[in-house]
């Protein structure tokens, strides 16, 4: 489900939140979670996806936000 244009970095961010303490909790744990459990194939393959997701959008953002701060 897609967030609504005027929340959508709102949104993102606490969801983007959950998922770094879910790292968090899996790097203190040895790769299980709260539950000890370990992601699923297709939950391992999401996070890598996310990482590379996460690289790319530090980039643009960061060049949007250059040109932001210029402009004041």
């Amino acid at each position: 489900m897609s967030n609504m244009s005027y929340c959508r970095f709102q949104n993102t961010t606490q969801d983007l939140q959950d998922c770094i303490d879910a790292v968090d909790t899996m790097i203190n744990n040895k790769g299980k979670d709260e539950d000890g459990e370990t992601l699923s194939r297709n939950e391992e393959n999401a996070m890598l996806e996310m990482i590379q997701q996460a690289k790319h959008f530090s980039e643009i953002a960061s060049e949007l936000a250059d040109q932001l701060y210029d402009n004041k």
